[in-house]
């Protein structure tokens, strides 16, 4: 009976204890949806997982100018997905993004893995260049050691009129 008693223990505690989630410290990062809601307000929504959960900024950091950017793409005459040169027409070539500085998300406690989604809210007057039809991004996210994720690409966005 003993033995039955003590083994009984034992199960519930292996089946209680939490098991801590195992990632990369580099964080990976996957695209899940674009919203477009008109010209100038658009959602975008990717997930997350990051092993020793250094996601975000702290308060008070002055230096680090953001860590999410979106890269705006647009087609050119053969069809392809390209960066888009915001000075059209100039020997200089100036990428259009979105920058972006997500808060401290890092969570308290023993365990630092992280998993979630990220919502990017694209609040702007307008958000696509006019003369496209069809855009994409593409999608980074640094963590406070300095990795860089994976990068990911929208889905191809009908620019409304």
């Amino acid at each position: 009976m003993k033995g039955f008693v003590l083994s009984i223990f034992i199960l519930a505690l292996m089946v209680s204890c939490k098991k801590e989630a195992s990632f990369s410290p580099i964080p990976a990062i996957q695209f899940e949806k674009f919203i477009v809601y008109n010209v100038d307000s658009s959602d975008c929504i990717i997930s997350f997982q990051d092993g020793d959960g250094d996601i975000g900024v702290l308060s008070g950091d002055t230096t680090t100018p953001y860590n999410l950017r979106m890269i705006y793409l647009h087609k050119n005459a053969s069809g392809n997905f390209v960066p888009y040169n915001a000075n059209s027409g100039s020997s200089v070539f100036d990428t259009l993004a979105y920058t972006f500085r997500i808060q401290n998300i890092t969570p308290d406690g023993q365990y630092k893995a992280l998993t979630g989604d990220i919502t990017i809210q694209l609040r702007a007057a307008p958000i696509f260049n006019p003369t496209d039809s069809v855009v994409k991004f593409s999608i980074n996210l640094w963590d406070r050691a300095g990795h860089e994720s994976n990068t990911v690409y929208t889905n191809e966005i009908h620019v409304p009129k």
